[in-house]
């Protein structure tokens, strides 16, 4: 597990000290304005970016569920488990998530059935290429960096092990457009790519062995903000 460590800078934002807070420390009831939905390379809504830019998680199972509760623009109240926290990042794991307007209340639960095979929900990605700066990086349960959002909304996944690397990438040249192409959804939640290569500038790094990119290597290592860091496995 390639795991981030210390502090790096990426598109103007500081991520520093991004360590998970352990399962099992609920958080003070979170309030706040929806600003879009987070998404699932398959385009189900796994959790809510809100307007003070928290996050909130959510498992994906539930998505028709929370969709039909709260939308964009709509105020919610949400309690659960804090995941991350940093001066810039909060990331919000929910147990239950309330429409403050209209009082209904999704709950985290199992989901009633099995999940359909990895190689049946692949059938329903096709090829998206995504560009734009970088708004903000997105956080999962553990802590680990999984992914960002660029300015026009649209959403990139990453691999947790490559969070390391894609936030190294990102702060060697803040501001740039950035390019993401992969396979993922366009729907009526959003747009969301599960990154196979990405581009900042001239610099393009694989993010997974495919022969959709023929790009193949991750660094062991890097220099940031005049430091070394080593990514270990």
């Amino acid at each position: 597990m390639y795991r981030l460590i210390g502090l790096l800078i990426a598109g103007g934002m500081v991520l520093g000290g991004m360590q998970p807070t352990p399962l099992g420390q609920t958080t003070p009831t979170v309030s706040g304005t929806v600003q879009q939905y987070l998404l699932t390379p398959h385009g189900e809504v796994e959790g809510l970016l809100l307007t003070d830019g928290i996050t909130v998680r959510f498992p994906p199972h539930l998505s028709a569920a929370l969709a039909s509760t709260v939308k964009p623009s709509d105020a919610v109240t949400v309690v659960g488990f804090l995941v991350a926290a940093t001066a810039e990042e909060r990331a919000v794991k929910a147990l239950t998530i309330t429409n403050t307007a209209t009082g209904q209340t999704v709950t985290d639960q199992p989901p009633a059935g099995r999940p359909l095979p990895p190689e049946l929900r692949g059938l329903t990605l096709t090829p998206l290429t995504v560009r734009g700066t970088v708004a903000r990086l997105n956080v999962n349960d553990r802590g680990d960096v999984d992914g960002f959002i660029l300015s026009t909304g649209e959403q990139v996944k990453v691999r947790p092990h490559n969070g390391a690397t894609v936030v190294m990438l990102l702060g060697q040249q803040p501001g740039t457009t950035v390019q993401a192409s992969g396979y993922g959804t366009r729907n009526a939640f959003g747009t969301v790519v599960d990154a196979d290569a990405l581009t900042v500038g001239s610099q393009t790094i694989a993010l997974r062995q495919s022969p959709r990119t023929g790009l193949t290597t991750l660094p062991d290592s890097f220099r940031c903000g005049g430091q070394a860091w080593r990514i270990t496995r």
